[in-house]
């Protein structure tokens, strides 16, 4: 897996913790947001290849956010590749993750390793 840049838009601490820790440890650089308006402005700033986003967040949801990006004429959300996690795990709520464009949605909570297995084939994509 090559080094890319990836931003973890997540609210639990200890969650946001061990995914940077483990990004980091694979070489990867990564960047962290608290809640959804600081994820979307460092979407726009970071310009990062992956954004791993929560759905549940303060401020603004991951499907918010998402929803933002599609419909922003300056930005091509088609370049961003997104791993959605959540608690939400109905199936109306997957697809709304896969239909506002992400690549990847994960029911927390998540073994570790299934994760980093997805989030490498998503950045190979």
């Amino acid at each position: 897996m090559n080094q890319a840049r990836i931003l973890v838009v997540e609210d639990e601490e200890m969650t946001a913790r061990l995914i940077l820790y483990r990004l980091k440890s694979l070489g990867h650089e990564t960047r962290h947001a608290k809640d959804g308006v600081e994820g979307l402005k460092m979407i726009k700033e970071f310009n990062p290849d992956l954004v791993v986003l929560d759905v549940m967040l303060p401020g603004k949801s991951g499907f918010e956010i998402l929803q933002e990006l599609h419909d922003d004429p300056e930005f091509e959300s088609g370049n961003i590749r997104v791993i959605m996690l959540s608690n939400k795990k109905s199936v109306e709520d997957v697809s709304r993750g896969f239909n506002l464009g992400a690549m990847e949605y994960v029911p927390k909570p998540f073994k570790m390793d299934e994760f980093l297995l997805r989030l490498k084939r998503v950045l190979n994509q």
